[in-house]
């Protein structure tokens, strides 16, 4: 990934990562992008070149890039890598580059000596749920909630 990539890609991030904890109520409108960046800069505090992160981009057959996947090697238990973003941009969804990029962060976890590899998704992204069920992915926590 490019730092000029990057830094078009941190924004979307940010603001995705924010708007989905707002849907979820997890947080405020108010403060969901300045805590999306924050978390997002502690983990990531040297941008493309933050050690222990693997940060991909994939290229459709003509050369334009169509999605991204973003890796931690290191996970609490040393043994696993966590998927923090994976994403098909728009206009190339559907076309099986998800699965295509799935299965390339699989090997660049392997490869990097991960024994695992785990990810969250938010539990109304159904197409991506479907995705990673299918890819031999168990679910290993549920959260869930009830508004009052």
């Amino acid at each position: 990934m490019t730092a000029e990539f990057y830094e078009s890609w941190m924004a979307r991030l940010t603001e995705s990562y924010a708007q989905h904890h707002v849907e979820a109520g997890n947080w405020s409108a108010d403060e969901a992008v300045a805590r999306a960046r924050a978390e997002t800069v502690k983990l990531l505090p040297d941008g493309v070149n933050s050690a222990n992160h693997l940060l991909l981009t994939a290229q459709n057959e003509s050369g334009e890039t169509v999605g991204l996947v973003w890796i931690g090697l290191v996970r609490p238990d040393q043994q696993g890598a966590w998927i923090y973003d994976i994403e098909v941009f728009e206009g190339f969804r559907g076309s099986g580059y998800g699965r295509a990029l799935l299965a390339a962060a699989e090997d660049a976890a392997r490869d990097a000596g991960a024994r695992t590899l785990g990810l969250n998704v938010f539990g109304p992204n159904t197409t991506a749920r479907a995705l990673y069920e299918s890819s031999g992915y168990d679910t290993t926590s549920l959260q869930m909630r009830k508004q009052l």
